[in-house]
């Protein structure tokens, strides 16, 4: 029995973002650590704010005297690393910062290379005494388990040769073992056969909760959530904001609308800031509007509207600033946002003689 670290990915219902956390855990392989590493995960009082689990590396730390154990444990390192940005540095970008994006990509880049360094120097010392490529250790493990299921035919045989031809160094096969795990189908005998379905913590390689759960559904709610919030701060808005009469006579298509609350369902009614425009109307005097914040789209009348705001406050509000859910701070001393927005209401105010809306606080919501 030996101790080994098991990797966990996961979204924080919490905090909005992805995260990871590691379990220790006494095995005889890494393989069994993947299986008992579950078991603590569920043991886990925090798991209860977690989705998209997913089951990333396994790391130990290896025996200096066994040559073998030495190189896949620190190929099983590298892919930890790589794990990591794939996992939750990469997601986490694509929601708060995407050009960020392309500098990760290019430390994974690094990591590949130092991966497959590592596969040439084992495979110049060890290769001839039966050590296998480190940087798919793990992946041909598994790949025969697949192998078994298939059980008889071509597609089986073309797998097992693959296989083969991986664990005898054939560069291509490598490959293609290393994509087959990353995204869960590969293209046996003419077209393409998908194992994903075995890809759960109960199937053959144990390392999603949810198959049905990806990360870009968690990244675009977790946009929208930030979108509708930021919007819920921004100054209020009353039908005393909308162009007079205009609810009944002025033309709806391309206008900023504002919502009236008292006419539609619970799903629509907060935060108390929803701004739609109309995108169709329909035969029976009914329209398809688009929230100009969220993209949702709902079907209304003309009546679930108090009308178009007025010019000065729809010129105010920085729709593609909200829309790209800018959560980074203003740069130096520019003012955020929520206090532009402040400030463009109460001029407007002021234009129209009207008292002034009293000034929020800026409390570093990043907007």
């Amino acid at each position: 029995m030996r101790e080994f670290d098991v990797y966990f990915s996961f979204y924080d219902e919490q905090w909005g973002n992805f995260d990871d956390v590691s379990y220790k855990v006494m095995a005889e392989t890494p393989f069994e650590a993947r299986e008992k590493a579950w078991e603590l995960c569920d043991q886990d009082s925090d798991t209860l704010f977690r989705s998209n689990i997913k089951q990333y590396a396994v790391t130990w730390t290896p025996n200096l005297l066994d040559a073998g154990d030495y190189f896949y444990a620190q190929a099983a390192s590298v892919k930890q690393s790589m794990g990591h940005i794939d996992n939750v540095q990469i997601p986490n970008a694509r929601i708060s910062n995407p050009e960020q994006e392309r500098s990760l990509k290019a430390e994974n880049s690094f990591n590949f290379g130092s991966l497959y360094a590592i596969d040439y120097m084992a495979k110049d010392l060890y290769a001839d005494k039966g050590m296998i490529p480190p940087s798919v250790f793990e992946e041909l493990h598994y790949t025969e388990k697949l192998c078994e299921h298939l059980g008889w035919g071509e597609k089986a045989d073309a797998l097992w040769e693959r296989m083969d031809k991986a664990k005898k160094w054939d560069r291509g096969a490598i490959y293609a073992i290393r994509d087959l795990f990353k995204d869960g189908y590969t293209w046996l005998c003419g077209e393409t056969t998908v194992f994903r379905e075995h890809f759960g913590r109960n199937g053959i390689y144990p390392v999603h909760s949810n198959l049905d759960e990806r990360d870009y559904s968690y990244i675009l709610r977790w946009q929208r959530a930030r979108k509708v919030d930021s919007l819920e701060r921004l100054p209020a808005l009353t039908k005393t904001d909308v162009i007079e009469h205009s609810a009944g006579h002025m033309d709806f298509y391309g206008q900023v609308l504002l919502l009236d609350f008292d006419r539609v369902s619970d799903r629509y009614r907060t935060p108390v800031n929803m701004l739609w425009t109309t995108t169709d109307t329909r035969e029976n005097g009914t329209f398809l509007a688009e929230n100009l914040i969220t993209d949702v789209r709902m079907s209304c009348s003309r009546e679930d509207f108090h009308g178009v705001l007025r010019p000065e406050l729809a010129a105010a509000f920085n729709f593609d600033a909200l829309k790209s859910m800018a959560a980074q701070r203003e740069q130096g001393e520019k003012p955020s946002l929520l206090t532009q927005l402040q400030d463009a209401k109460n001029r407007a105010a002021q234009e129209a003689n009207v008292p002034k809306t009293a000034p929020k606080r800026d409390n570093g919501m990043e907007v």
